[in-house]
């Protein structure tokens, strides 16, 4: 009966710690854009706007622009993320934000911190870098929500660079034209 007990009690606590213990991850996501740093910049940098580049979210809010501490609500049509700003630099093309408070349903994570980055390609164009780290909660495994965060990334990565490339193409036809 001991042994008995022991096994399930090792068992119990094997399945205990399992299922309580973050796992920590990251995931980065670059995408080249064929329009210039400035350009790309100027489309994504504002913290409030996620909305206007973004296909994943239906609206998105903020409580102070640009500046650190500034507080944004993704609304995702239905769930929520709240997300703070912790930095900001215009100069380098990048800022650095947190996730405050998201439902762990839909997205089961503590210590979110991401940063967004524009750089020059060399070429002309633009390399953007999206990437953050994490630490999973309520046992989700860390590849789940990495595959699930590198989709996000990707999806407003790729929305972007359509967008981008598509009013650059347009903009050389019309001077083009123009000409």
């Amino acid at each position: 009966m001991t042994n008995t007990f022991r096994t399930l009690a090792a068992a119990t606590l094997a399945l205990f710690i399992s299922s309580s213990f973050a796992e920590t991850a990251s995931v980065t996501e670059k995408v080249d854009i064929a329009a210039s740093p400035a350009t790309v910049w100027a489309a994504a940098k504002d913290f409030g706007n996620l909305h206007n580049w973004h296909p994943g979210v239906i609206a998105s809010t903020n409580t102070n622009e640009n500046h650190p501490g500034s507080i944004r609500v993704l609304d995702l049509g239905g769930p929520t993320i709240t997300e703070e700003l912790v930095r900001f630099n215009d100069e380098h093309k990048n800022f650095t934000y947190k996730i405050n408070q998201v439902d762990p349903a839909v997205l089961p994570v503590e210590d979110y911190i991401s940063w967004f980055a524009v750089r020059s390609d060399g070429n002309g164009g633009s390399s953007l870098v999206w990437m953050g780290s994490f630490n999973t909660i309520n046992g989700a495994k860390a590849l789940d929500i990495q595959k699930g965060v590198s989709g996000i990334y990707r999806g407003g990565l790729d929305n972007l660079k359509a967008m981008l490339e598509v009013n650059t193409a347009t903009e050389v036809v019309e001077e083009t034209v123009a000409e």
